[in-house]
């Protein structure tokens, strides 16, 4: 089993962030195009899985034309295409617009391939405060979904559901509210006792992290613009992921290439 992953394209204005440009994103309809390239040429997946904040909010019109253009970029791929929502995707658009957008019923679904059950869940908002969590309609599908399927499970959410050492993040060091789900453990606890989980991923936090929980291995995947290291190189990252038996591959592509390995 072989897919990838894309997560934080962040297409619209450049955001500087404590003074330093973070996301170099001014070329990124060009880097688009190269990585569907690349993707349709030499790495073809099963299927790309993008981790949400395909946009950098600014207005609706803007938004919405942005979603349309990455959207419809990414029709290209010769592989399916699942969609996480992100943040940025969801300030001016609304819930309802974005899943039609990614012709989705829901925010949160799934679908089977091969002998593997993959879940997309939807991190929301809780209020004012920039704090997300999953709903408690959400843990009660996702709780079904672990019941009813005998194939192993991978799971997608842009925010993280690890309890991640923030030291040294650009973005989050100190706010683990900003960044991280508000009840994941009670949300973690549910995949441990499934025991079918075999991995979990996430976006949002512009690294390449592993964290370890119950032996389930949560990975975040750095941003496709983040100015990785301060060097002022785009990372033009994305992650390329093997699925064999009990071993789980995951090569971080791009200006800043990584691997992680986790052998259950």
């Amino acid at each position: 089993m072989k897919f990838a992953i894309l997560s934080d394209i962040h297409l619209g204005p450049e955001e500087y962030y404590k003074g330093v440009l973070r996301k170099i994103n001014k070329k990124v309809k060009i880097f688009l195009d190269k990585f569907i390239e690349e993707i349709n040429n030499n790495i073809k997946p099963e299927f790309l899985v993008v981790l949400g904040d395909l946009i950098q909010d600014e207005n609706l019109i803007n938004d919405r034309n942005n979603l349309n253009h990455i959207i419809g970029s990414l029709k290209r791929l010769n592989c399916p295409i699942y969609y996480v929502a992100g943040n940025h995707d969801l300030k001016n658009i609304s819930e309802d617009e974005l899943a039609t957008l990614f012709n989705q019923k829901n925010l949160y679904y799934s679908f089977d391939l091969e002998n593997y059950h993959f879940i997309i869940l939807f991190s929301k908002r809780f209020d004012d405060k920039i704090r997300f969590y999953i709903s408690d309609e959400q843990k009660d599908w996702l709780q079904q979904e672990l019941d009813k399927t005998e194939n192993k499970c991978v799971v997608f959410v842009h925010y993280g559901l690890a309890d991640q050492d923030l030291t040294g993040n650009p973005w989050f060091e100190g706010k683990p509210e900003k960044c991280l789900i508000m009840n994941r453990k009670e949300i973690r606890n549910i995949l441990s006792k499934s025991n079918k989980v075999v991995a979990v991923f996430n976006s949002h936090l512009h690294w390449d992290k592993k964290n370890i929980h119950d032996n389930i291995p949560y990975f975040t995947i750095q941003s496709f613009v983040e100015n990785e290291m301060d060097k002022g190189i785009v990372s033009k990252a994305y992650a390329v992921v093997n699925i064999q038996n009990d071993k789980i591959d995951v090569e971080i592509k791009g200006n800043y290439p990584k691997k992680f390995v986790h052998q259950s």
